[in-house]
């Protein structure tokens, strides 16, 4: 069940991990890969964003239905669901929701599929910390 306290706008169950910070972005991602959730979080968190993070596709569903990011980040392979089939439903709940797809499987295919379904941007697994600067700028602009 989620619920509101004094300390963040966002409760968790306890499968989701935070790290808070003063601003108004709000990051979700939902990635079954512990690492690359740390990654990310430790990345975005030091731009100046909150993240949370997520590793099934339902707890991320549960959070979207309640919470509205200001991004989310995608794992499209998870184990409990794709994150391809999701986007339509996720952009049926936040329409203007900006969307980063990420995968360990970078073919144009999977990447094109992707964003005619509703991503705004692709990021292959594995990435660096320059890469997603550099998208995260052109998110910005």
């Amino acid at each position: 069940m989620l619920h509101r306290n004094k300390t963040t706008a966002w409760n968790r169950p306890e499968s989701v991990s935070t790290e808070e910070r003063k601003t108004g972005q709000h990051i979700l991602i939902i990635d079954d890969e512990p690492d690359i959730c740390r990654l990310l979080q430790l990345s975005l968190v030091r731009h100046g964003y909150s993240v949370k993070y997520v590793h099934a596709l339902r707890d991320g569903m549960q959070y979207l239905q309640t919470y509205k990011p200001d991004l989310l980040f995608l794992d499209i392979h998870l184990p409990d669901g794709s994150g391809l089939d999701a986007l339509p439903v996720i952009k049926g709940i936040i329409p203007t929701l900006p969307i980063i797809t990420i995968s360990a499987y970078d073919n144009e295919m999977e990447k094109q599929k992707a964003l005619t379904t509703g991503a705004s941007f692709f990021l292959a697994k594995p990435f660096n910390v320059k890469s997603l600067d550099e998208l995260l700028g052109k998110l910005k602009s």
